[in-house]
């Protein structure tokens, strides 16, 4: 296989088509893109766009086509000319050029080429959005995620998007939009064994949902103590979530925890899997789990599992693309927190002295800015350079699309501490950072 003479044929043959395209030379279809008063006109050929693509090769049909003056004329009113502009190059050249575009206009372009069958640019345009354009998906998260559940075929987008709920999960459930997901959007995040939550919480949110998709259903308000439901009420509840109680994994759960959240809706768990249950919990050690763990997250009030593989990577000084949540080292022990244990610097010398690879992290209850320090040895109040330390901060609630990174010089925790009281500290954490074993989960 001759591999470069066979890219340098193609590369020759590609221009050779884009020429026809914009010359024109032996068109016999016109396509009208767009409504009045925006409406363009392209000139192209049947017998390329139906080779390329089966929606134009039955469209273009004798069935579906007309005549006039000896061109097909085919009217496209519900795509754009901009993007029909860069389908048709496509499917000449079989290139596209969108660094220029905004993420709206990529979106756009994805939905044409659903619409159109042009798998490979489906698969490419969700590539170029992951890699290129992750800080605007950030910012536009819940819009993002609603199309890329639009259509099956967007699966790259939808992982992506999965991915980054499983790394935050307040990135969609303490959002307003959570309320008003899909059921199919739930049922695969249940289904991920990387989505890092405590698994009661997980169950507080998905009653939460159901109560809201209940009281879009009924006419009379919903009360949240299910004692006071109807057995109507509570069949339809049951229904709602018929899918996804199964996902629940009520085993990673405390006995406390499931007599205390799971209980008052007992009735709507299949007697089968509630029967599984309550065994593990009388005799665990002679019921194994029917349920896999999920991902281990971080026990922190202040950052998540994107914070902490982002953290990992300027402790490795990790070249390239950072960890992913499922690829951090290390585990983040809690040494202290400000609201449980105090905010005194006693407090944090008592916890904290003597521990080596510490990581500080603290919120300015203004902003909402998480900063912090890490530092690799023992640590002491000098503010002498140490090599492998650095601070850092993750901007306004608990971003991560521009963080800020200085390895100049790491101060003591004791000036830092000073520093974030000065400022209105509104939380405080100390972590101690230690080599995950090889089957750490």
């Amino acid at each position: 296989m001759q591999t470069k003479n066979m890219s340098k044929t193609w590369e020759i043959f590609s221009k050779n088509y884009e020429k026809l395209l914009l010359e024109g030379y032996g068109y016999d279809l016109i396509v009208n893109v767009g409504e009045e008063p925006l409406v363009k006109s392209f000139k192209a050929h049947k017998v390329i766009l139906g080779a390329q693509s089966p929606y134009f090769r039955r469209a273009l049909s004798n069935e579906w086509a007309k005549q006039e003056d000896g061109k097909i004329v085919f009217n496209k009113p519900n795509m754009s000319p901009p993007i029909f502009d860069v389908i048709l190059k496509y499917i000449y050249t079989g290139s596209t050029n969108v660094e220029d575009q905004d993420g709206e206009f990529i979106l756009s372009l994805l939905t044409a080429a659903d619409e159109l069958i042009l798998h490979e640019l489906v698969e490419e345009v969700q590539h170029h959005l992951v890699n290129n354009r992750a800080a605007w998906i950030q910012e536009n998260f819940c819009h993002v995620l609603d199309f890329a559940f639009s259509h099956t075929t967007y699966n790259q987008l939808q992982d992506h998007c999965l991915e980054a709920i499983c790394a935050d999960p307040p990135l969609l459930f303490d959002s307003d939009y959570f309320y008003c997901i899909d059921s199919a959007i739930l049922k695969s995040l249940l289904k991920r064994d990387d989505l890092a939550i405590h698994e009661g919480d997980l169950w507080d949110n998905l009653i939460k949902w159901a109560i809201i998709q209940l009281t879009e259903t009924n006419v009379d308000e919903v009360s949240v103590d299910p004692t006071k439901w109807s057995k109507e009420m509570m069949q339809n509840f049951q229904q709602i979530l018929t899918d996804c109680i199964p996902l629940i994994r009520f085993t990673l759960m405390t006995p406390d925890e499931f007599r205390e959240k799971v209980w008052p809706f007992k009735d709507c768990l299949p007697t089968k899997l509630y029967d599984t249950i309550l065994w593990h919990f009388i005799m665990p050690e002679k019921q194994s789990s029917p349920f896999l763990p999920r991902l281990k997250t971080v026990y922190s009030n202040l950052i998540t599992l994107k914070h902490a593989a982002l953290i990992a990577t300027w402790i490795d000084r990790k070249e390239g693309k950072p960890y992913s949540h499922t690829e951090i080292p290390y585990e983040f022990s809690l040494l202290m927190r400000g609201s449980r244990d105090g905010f005194s610097q006693q407090t944090l010398h008592n916890r904290c002295g003597g521990q080596a690879k510490t990581i500080m992290l603290m919120k300015i209850k203004a902003t909402e800015e998480i900063f912090g320090m890490y530092i690799s040895s023992v640590w002491s109040n000098n503010t002498a350079r140490q090599h492998d330390s650095f601070m850092f901060s993750f901007g306004e609630g608990r971003e991560t699309r521009t963080p800020v990174l200085s390895r100049v010089r790491a101060a003591g925790y004791d000036l830092a501490l000073s520093r974030g009281q000065e400022r209105g500290m509104d939380e405080l954490e100390m972590f101690k950072i230690t080599s995950k074993t090889p089957f750490s989960v």
